[in-house]
């Protein structure tokens, strides 16, 4: 994965962490004309190419010994992967005027995920918003308008997802994965 940096093992005491999946570079390059073509539209700063993803759940500032339990117990969940069909262009209003593309139906597979994902991290004492998960990607920032289009859909093969470091620069907010998690294929596992 070229889109963020390499795994890395840090020794701080803690850290801002979020789970997120990762769109494999053409997705990505994808996803970004996408939002220079929103851009042009609506206004706005456009994320860096290199910062789309779709955020799973977002942890906060992680000490190690609460990290290393959390990542043991990812290593052991089961999830399936899935397809994302992204078709649709929408807005949240309120402070940051986001504009984003997302699926409008969530597969099984990927509610499964987050609702253990959730448990998981509500079992280890994380303060995870209780709100209702809608998937998306982030594209603008700060738009002028609200966005509401279906697009032709673009399709996403969710096989991983990944526990990633949120880091500030100088330069902004850079992400580091800390860890990949695979997830099962059900069409190998089917065949048995």
């Amino acid at each position: 994965m070229t889109a963020i940096d390499t795994p890395i093992n840090s020794t701080e005491s803690g850290r801002r962490l979020f789970l997120a999946c990762w769109p494999e570079q053409s997705l990505q390059e994808t996803l970004y004309s996408l939002a220079r073509r929103l851009q042009r539209k609506y206004g706005g700063r456009k994320i860096a190419r290199q910062n789309i993803h779709l955020t799973l759940l977002f942890l906060g500032k992680v000490y190690q010994h609460k990290e290393q339990q959390l990542r043991d117990r990812l290593r052991l969940l089961d999830a399936r992967e899935f397809e994302l069909e992204l078709d649709k262009v929408c807005s949240f209003s309120g402070r940051w005027k986001i504009n984003w593309v997302g699926p409008s139906i969530q597969p099984e597979s990927m509610k499964s995920l987050y609702s253990a994902l959730r448990r998981i991290s509500s079992e280890l004492g994380f303060d995870a918003a209780d709100k209702p998960f809608r998937p998306h990607v982030t594209l603008l920032r700060k738009s002028h308008a609200a966005a509401l289009e279906e697009i032709k859909p673009l399709s996403w093969k969710v096989d991983s997802y990944y526990l990633i470091e949120s880091v500030q620069t100088g330069a902004g907010v850079k992400y580091r994965i800390v860890e990949e998690f695979e997830l099962a294929d059900e069409k190998k596992e089917s065949q048995f």
